[in-house]
């Protein structure tokens, strides 16, 4: 009769302690999912943004490129189509990584958003790299705009400041926002793995 009594004891101990561990998989795949949403919510606002700063760029390049008063300069002619050019890259580039950003579902198939943020990882590098690129053309750019212009020394140090404080900026927010999100959806979905293993 003890023994019986044991048995149930400890069915029902085992039971109890499945259903705890359940438990506690739902609340730490609630938490995780909680906090890779605002990760992936801050890159989704963050590309929506510049999505939209590409969109501004393409009617102010073209209002720059046929400016009366630049009718008898070259550069900033040049300055003007550099942008615009910029623009259109950065509207499809931008609408692409939006793309796979919003396939991302933390409801969904880990595999399949690991995907997606793989994806999106690689064309956050090429990002980086096309900046080495975009950075000094733009800079040099309007160098030649202020030396066609023959500007003063006020405007060139305005130029080297306003190039300096870009590059800081544009790291900071490669660092900060989407490096730190990224890791932060990656550890997550690393762990939501292990949970259902």
């Amino acid at each position: 009769m003890e023994l019986h009594e044991l048995k149930n004891t400890w069915t029902v101990l085992n039971e109890q302690l499945k259903k705890n561990e359940i438990l506690n998989k739902q609340i730490i795949q609630e938490v995780l999912q909680k906090k890779s949403n605002k990760s992936l919510n801050r890159l989704i606002n963050a590309d929506f943004f510049g999505l939209i700063v590409w969109i501004i760029s393409i009617p102010v390049a073209i209002f720059g490129c046929n400016l009366p008063r630049f009718d008898n300069y070259l550069f900033p002619k040049f300055f003007f189509a550099f942008i615009l050019l910029l623009a259109l890259i950065g509207l499809v580039f931008y609408s692409y990584k939006l793309k796979f950003l919003m396939k991302i579902d933390f409801s969904k198939s880990v595999k399949n958003n690991m995907f997606c943020l793989n994806k999106y990882i690689i064309m956050i590098k090429q990002e980086k790299l096309s900046m080495i690129v975009i950075a000094p053309a733009f800079a040099i750019l309007g160098a030649l705009c202020y030396y066609e212009f023959q500007a003063s020394i006020s405007y060139w140090m305005l130029l080297i400041v306003s190039v300096i404080v870009t590059v800081l900026l544009s790291f900071w927010m490669f660092k900060r926002l989407y490096d730190t999100n990224i890791c932060s959806i990656k550890r997550s979905l690393e762990e939501l793995e292990e949970l259902k293993d």
